[in-house]
């Protein structure tokens, strides 16, 4: 079992102390006092704590470090340790000093009386045996006859004398004093002065402390963490959110719900990544010959043509080609025909010289051999190449989402700007559209760099803080059960997640967490136990609670060693130690 600690009061008496002591309930306990007790300052309470230990078959450990408390614990074979937790010693006690009693002379000339002989006892019993006197040590002193009394003598008594010259007259008194006979000693008058600033002190000392007392009430507390074992519970829930209802229905897990709405006007800027070819077209003719037959062969606008390099050119118009006209030896001569013709792309890599062209349109036999049709292009001319940056609408939209993004803060605010009191804003709701979005240059416009200015307009669902907690926590009481208390909601880790919203603005919302429970633990019942308990026992009455592995008790002011007397003024939070 492990060691148990007992707090104990600076003002404890020993019979306090031996009750806490018979009611531990563990086989090895650690007596804490404050270096300002008395209690261990006395070798027979000591005795007395040894005892009691020993018919309830306890270890008793004395933590303190305190000079005078260890030799006494020393003398009674008790173990003492410098702190709880620390390895406890048993010292061993130094030897009595011896006495010579050759010094020690009481005569009947010099009585000891039962007040000196009582103190003389008492520093035997309470101070170390390494600083024991010689405390009923006495000096044989010899009374000189003309210091003897005399039973004839007469008093003299004198007048006292009153007021600010009383001790300044003091030796004039004495000396003009004859034994002439008695004289009567005058009467002393009270000085109001006096009084009155002996009373101003005790009103003082009287209003502090009516004052301490006064602010104790008013102002301390106590903080009362529990630190319990709990269950770890992994939870899955899912609620509904619905705007147009004004009551919460928690038996079909549906909260009452408010549409939010905010915009704001933004502007950004941004730099365009388009590339566009402004260049120009080169330009010819193309003469087509026919030497394959007699017969006419018409060519649609758009018919290819290819250079030797590959470049492709195209007719600008329809073109029909006589046919040939020969012997039986062949083609003597060709039908022609010319056509407009222009690059398929910018550039000056176009402006071909004349060459012979092919016609990819055509089969392959037909534009070999001296029976074939062939094709001649002039002097291509008029390509250039220049290419621009220009804006496209992906640099608008990139542009927009970022503007979005860096302003996500004033997002939140502009948000909370519009939502009722006590009201929270399920962040899986919220949305963000744009409006009115003007980039400059417009899309496809050149330009190194451009701005767009537009409207962000934010929406989202609100639900009253109290309800969302408080059906969390009914749900997730369903999967941990009736029989256990829910000691961390995972609320500030859950994770939440939303389904679209339906027509009506439904919208479904699934939150995953995980929860810790343990055993019920009655937080009123247990405030109202502690009110007024001194600090140890408070300790020990919380621990006691069901799940509770320790205690942390924090009071205010700083001084206070009791619990305040009311409950209103104790809180009490429990925490988790540990969850598996």
């Amino acid at each position: 079992m492990k060691d148990q600690a007992l707090y104990l009061e600076a003002d404890e008496d020993i019979t306090s102390a031996i009750d806490k002591l018979r009611h531990a309930t563990s086989e090895s306990v650690h007596i804490v006092v404050p270096k300002r007790s008395s209690l261990l300052q006395s070798i027979i309470n000591l005795k007395l704590l040894k005892k009691a230990a020993e018919a309830g078959g306890k270890s008793l450990v004395l933590v303190t470090n305190d000079k005078i408390a260890t030799d006494l614990a020393a003398r009674t074979g008790l173990a003492v340790a410098t702190s709880v937790g620390a390895k406890a010693v048993v010292l061993e006690s130094a030897p009595p000093p011896k006495v010579d009693l050759e010094d020690e002379v009481i005569t009947a000339a010099d009585p000891v009386g039962p007040v000196e002989a009582a103190a003389a006892v008492a520093d035997d019993v309470t101070q170390p045996q390494s600083k024991v006197t010689k405390a009923l040590k006495f000096r044989r002193r010899e009374v000189p006859e003309d210091e003897q009394p005399t039973s004839d003598a007469t008093p003299v008594t004198q007048p006292v004398k009153t007021g600010d010259n009383a001790d300044d007259s003091a030796d004039a008194d004495a000396s003009d004093a004859t034994p002439a006979g008695p004289v009567r000693r005058a009467v002393k008058v009270p000085s109001y002065g006096k009084l009155k600033r002996r009373l101003l002190w005790v009103g003082l000392a009287v209003f502090a402390v009516g004052g301490y007392f006064g602010y104790m009430y008013m102002f301390s507390t106590a903080q009362v963490t529990l630190y319990a074992n709990a269950t770890k519970t992994s939870i899955d829930a899912a609620f509904t959110v619905d705007p147009k209802s004004t009551t919460t229905q928690s038996d079909k897990a549906i909260l009452a719900g408010q549409s939010l709405s905010a915009s704001r006007d933004l502007n950004t800027t941004f730099t365009p990544t388009g590339k566009k070819d402004i260049g120009t077209k080169a330009t010819g003719t193309i003469t087509i010959s026919n030497c394959m037959d007699a017969a006419n062969h018409t060519y649609v606008e758009g018919t290819r043509f290819q250079s030797p390099d590959g470049k492709i050119f195209r007719s600008t118009a329809e073109v029909i080609v006589p046919g040939g006209q020969g012997n039986f030896f062949g083609c003597t001569t060709p039908g022609t025909a010319t056509v407009a013709v222009i690059a398929d792309q910018n550039g000056d890599s176009y402006n071909q010289a004349p060459a012979t062209y092919t016609m990819p349109g055509l089969p392959l036999n037909q534009q070999t051999g001296q029976n074939s049709i062939s094709s001649k292009g002039s002097q291509m001319s008029g390509g250039t190449s220049k290419t621009i940056t220009v804006v496209t609408q992906a640099d608008v939209d990139a542009a927009v989402a970022a503007a979005v993004e860096k302003d996500k803060d004033n997002i939140s605010k502009a948000l909370e700007g519009v939502t009722p009191a006590e009201f929270l804003i399920l962040a899986a709701s919220r949305k963000t559209t744009t409006n009115d979005v003007v980039p400059s240059p417009a899309v496809d416009g050149e330009g190194p760099s451009g701005t767009i200015t537009f409207k962000a307009v934010y929406s989202a669902l609100a639900v009253k803080k109290g309800e969302y907690e408080s059906l969390i926590r009914d749900l997730e009481n369903k999967q941990v059960g009736a029989a256990n208390q829910i000691y961390d909601d995972g609320l500030k880790s859950a994770q939440l997640t939303a389904d679209s919203a339906d027509a009506q603005g439904k919208q479904v919302f699934h939150l995953t967490t995980d929860a810790y429970s343990g055993a019920k633990i009655d937080t009123t019942k247990l405030a109202e136990e502690l009110a007024g308990k001194r600090f140890g026992d408070a300790v020990t009455l919380a621990a006691r609670q069901p799940s509770v592995a320790h205690v942390e008790i924090t009071l205010k002011p700083v001084w206070a060693t009791s619990i305040p007397g009311r409950t209103n003024k104790i809180t009490i939070e429990i925490k988790v130690a540990s969850g598996d």
